[in-house]
């Protein structure tokens, strides 16, 4: 056998590893024909669907208001209690308050993830007049349009929102079901379709909860 060159040896062995991997040699799909989406805390903690979708540029591609205009989305991964504060007072003098307030004004969405609000894990721990005021903020970019990742106007598998309301029945909504309601979501706002009936002892049910109603 002739005695190969350091350069084929190279060769033979990656095409080797390729081979192992299932792989064809060609390098992984250029993601620069995707739309692009600002994401503050990073995309590593999103799920795969969403990550295939999106070209993810950091903070460091954000310079003015007027470079929104690049991103076809914003994704938050992390929001520390400023940011969350300043945006719902719609303070824009940080670069990231600054990123989500004209994403807003730009009609862009803004998606939103439960594990971005760390503080929530502690609520056993805070004083509930604490808890409530940011929970509060939470509501307010919510009316913003900010979107959750998790809730009725998540993306989902195809990319299209889910119909706001879809995931809550139709008719009445009696004590029994809001309880189950208010205990499986972690949201601080349901959605509820226009004409629903929600029978007062319902209504305190979600008041106790913390849980704000909204028609839709």
């Amino acid at each position: 056998m002739a005695e190969l060159s350091r350069e084929q040896l190279i060769e033979l062995v990656t095409r080797e590893v390729c081979r192992v991997l299932g792989e064809s040699g060609s390098p992984p799909p250029d993601p620069s024909g995707l739309p692009k989406a600002l994401v503050v805390g990073g995309a590593e903690p999103l799920p795969s669907r969403i990550r295939k979708k999106y070209q993810f540029l950091g903070m460091e591609s954000y310079s003015c208001p007027e470079s929104v205009a690049q991103y076809d989305a914003v994704f938050l991964t992390s929001l520390s209690l400023t940011e969350l504060a300043d945006i719902a007072l719609g303070r824009d003098t940080r670069p990231v308050q600054c990123a989500v307030i004209n994403a807003l004004m730009e009609g862009k969405p803004v998606y939103l993830a439960e594990f971005a609000l760390a503080w929530r894990k502690k609520k056993s721990r805070m004083p509930s007049g604490f808890y409530q005021m940011l929970e509060g903020y939470v509501r307010t970019l919510q009316r913003f349009g900010v979107l959750s990742l998790e809730g009725p106007n998540a993306v989902d598998k195809d990319g299209s929102r889910r119909a706001p309301g879809a995931d809550l029945p139709e008719g009445v909504i009696t004590e029994a079901l809001a309880h189950t309601l208010a205990e499986g979501s972690s949201e601080p706002i349901l959605l509820v379709r226009r004409g629903t009936v929600i029978t007062p002892s319902a209504r305190d049910v979600f008041l106790h909860a913390g849980k704000e109603i909204q028609i839709v």
